[in-house]
């Protein structure tokens, strides 16, 4: 086995022409599911760095690929991985999922392009006689989702995936009752 030095991720990638192992190395999101509410953010982070060294097979090795701790919202972490680690790091007791991080172009990035609407003053148009939606004032009505939707049932679908790691959390106004056999 070749051992590679250790330097930070910024290093690595200044001279990852030259290294073609180092072409492998992909971003990575670990997700290890919901937060953990009885543990101190620093423990689950410490529990993802020693998860990471476990693969890698060192703690400093851990500390150079992994980028970001996620320990508020959700359990998991980003690390820079070749596809096998990641692959590892999938089969991995607690791990949920593992994804390769993607970078996803925006759709639209201003509405009048978006729409097809002239955004020159000189031009005319909506915009112009709308005075640039001044004073406008936009609603939203969030009605929530409610479990009994159309769109929540299971007709049609086929047997849940053996991968498939999820379940039913009961919460405030939802039982388990409410969830479909994919939850259950």
């Amino acid at each position: 086995m070749i051992s590679a030095p250790q330097e930070s991720f910024w290093q690595r990638q200044s001279y990852a022409v030259l290294v073609p192992w180092r072409l492998s190395l992909q971003v990575y999101i670990v997700y290890m599911g919901e937060r953990h509410h009885g543990l101190r953010p620093e423990l689950v982070q410490e529990a993802h760095h020693g998860m990471l060294a476990a693969v890698l097979g060192s703690e400093q090795a851990a500390m150079d690929a992994i980028l970001y701790s996620y320990r508020h919202g959700f359990s998991g972490f980003a690390a820079v991985l070749t596809g096998g680690q990641a692959a590892r790091l999938s089969d991995w007791p607690g791990v949920v999922r593992v994804v390769r991080n993607r970078v996803l172009d925006l759709h639209t990035t201003r509405s009048w392009d978006f729409m097809g609407v002239n955004p020159s003053p000189s031009g005319g148009g909506i915009l112009l006689e709308s005075r640039f939606g001044e004073d406008s004032i936009i609603g939203v009505l969030d009605t929530g989702i409610w479990p009994e939707s159309a769109s929540f049932r299971d007709d049609g679908i086929g047997e849940v995936p053996r991968r498939w790691k999820g379940q039913c959390v009961a919460g405030e106004k939802f039982n388990a009752s409410n969830c479909n056999r994919i939850g259950k």
